[in-house]
């Protein structure tokens, strides 16, 4: 591993402990956070480790810093455990923890199918897809990279943009769409590039890959998707019996 790889690797943990530290002992907003020095021995960790973790909790908007008085929490960090059980969009994921969901589009794309999209879709490899590329937020906060692909022939026209903040009321108001159920797989990964350079996230970040074909009233393929999820903030459970 080259140094500077290891050093955000241990500068991500050291902010995941500090999270963790904060939620434990309730620290709320504008409560002053422990020194470095106090972090040093809290986490067992060296003085620059724990000052890169304050340093990108400062440019999350998580903490802010008054010279010659200390660090302090701006903001609780948001956690949101989802059922896999039941099918929800994001924004019902989200509003159900009482937070503000969000949207920031990075673009819709017209193009030719990858294998994976040919086979997902049930769909000739001559027909068009399109995909939306979205960020999607929680107060503010990142919460996940949305990239959704659907074959065009669903289309008359084009969107340029999509106003409602799910795609699954878009589709069910402007197409008469009815998402009903999904297959879904989870997969631990890291971003890919085009994440890196739209979210100003490090190359070394794990996401939680949510990997799901949707399915609609008749059973037929609809959306292939493939949503990032930041690990801080969501965790997925599946309830099973015997």
């Amino acid at each position: 591993m080259l140094k500077g790889s290891k050093n955000q690797t241990l500068s991500r943990s050291a902010r995941k402990r500090i999270i963790e530290y904060i939620k434990k002992n309730e620290v709320q907003p504008h409560d002053a956070l422990p020194t470095e020095a106090a972090f040093m021995e809290i986490l067992d960790a060296s003085r620059h480790t724990v000052r890169e973790a304050l340093v990108l909790m400062e440019q999350e908007n998580l903490i802010y810093k008054i010279q010659g008085k200390g660090t302090f929490l701006k903001k609780r960090p948001i956690h949101i455990e989802s059922g896999l059980e039941k099918l929800e969009s994001i924004t019902e994921v989200v509003e159900g923890y009482h937070l503000t969901p969000g949207t920031q589009w990075i673009g819709i794309e017209i193009k030719n199918p990858t294998e994976q999209m040919i086979e997902e879709l049930k769909i000739e490899p001559s027909e068009k897809v399109i995909t939306f590329k979205r960020v999607r937020t929680a107060n503010g906060n990142l919460a996940s990279y949305c990239v959704d692909t659907m074959p065009l022939k669903y289309f008359e026209t084009i969107p340029h943009e999509i106003d409602e903040e799910s795609l699954f009321a878009y589709l069910e108001k402007n197409l008469g769409i009815y998402i009903e159920s999904a297959v879904s797989y989870i997969v631990p990964t890291l971003p890919t590039g085009e994440m890196t350079h739209e979210l100003g996230v490090s190359q070394d970040q794990l996401f939680l890959l949510l990997q799901q074909i949707h399915f609609d009233s008749k059973g037929s393929p609809v959306i292939f998707s493939n949503d990032y999820f930041q690990p801080d903030i969501f965790k997925f459970k599946v309830n099973r019996t015997r």
